[in-house]
């Protein structure tokens, strides 16, 4: 049985090839679909990056299973360690690809080009790996359940949010703290369950959440 997949064939010439362009998709993890094709973030870069997740549900857990696929180590530091035992289970066995860890815990992961790192804070006190101690190739990311007054300015010292549907309070939280336009951060109140938001500064983009039959499996519903 021939197993290659069947495609156009074309020849072309050496001195052709100057004219011709290749355009590749987009590269990062991706977190959902949207108009535009795949949204896809930059998680992981030469420089920490600071991010934030706002979620009742599972999402930060479905982050951390996506980054694991992409061949990331991710330490997750919590007030709930049963809480992640579901996806402790669904990881590969090996070279430590997940290892969560009780709240007080030093984190002591540390990052690469080959292998980044994926530092999940689900405290309360969100001080599992401060800036100071954070190092390249890592990507820190702190879950709250909620947006409040009183967290917008620390919002400011994030590169990324990626929230689920937001209640007006905290969408105008988040709108202050990343910059955004407010006939945008409106949609932040009206997202269906199955649609997500991410945000950089000045800038917002939505898609809608595709998961597969295991990551149905794992974290349920989203919303």
């Amino acid at each position: 049985m021939n197993l290659l997949p069947r495609v156009q064939a074309h020849e072309t010439h050496a001195q052709e090839l100057a004219d011709t362009s290749l355009v590749l998709p987009p590269s990062g993890l991706v977190l959902g679909s949207g108009q535009s094709g795949a949204l896809v973030v930059r998680l992981f870069r030469s420089d920490p990056v600071r991010m934030c997740v706002v979620s009742p549900g599972r999402l930060a857990q479905l982050i951390a299973f996506r980054a694991v696929a992409v061949g990331a180590h991710v330490t997750v530091v919590t007030d709930a360690v049963a809480a992640w035992s579901r996806l402790v289970q669904a990881v590969p066995r090996g070279p430590a690809w997940l290892t969560v860890l009780p709240t007080g815990a030093r984190v002591n992961a540390t990052g690469s080009v080959a292998r980044p790192s994926l530092v999940v804070d689900a405290t309360r006190d969100h001080q599992a790996l401060p800036r100071w101690e954070q190092g390249d190739w890592q990507t820190f990311v702190c879950v709250q359940s909620d947006l409040a007054p009183a967290d917008e300015a620390r919002l400011r010292s994030y590169d990324l949010l990626v929230t689920q549907r937001l209640s007006s309070q905290a969408a105008d939280v988040a709108r202050r703290g990343f910059g955004l336009a407010k006939d945008r951060a409106a949609w932040l109140t009206q997202m269906p369950p199955d649609v997500l938001a991410v945000a950089a500064a000045g800038q917002l983009a939505f898609g809608r959440l595709g998961l597969s039959t295991l990551e149905q499996r794992l974290f349920g519903p989203l919303g």
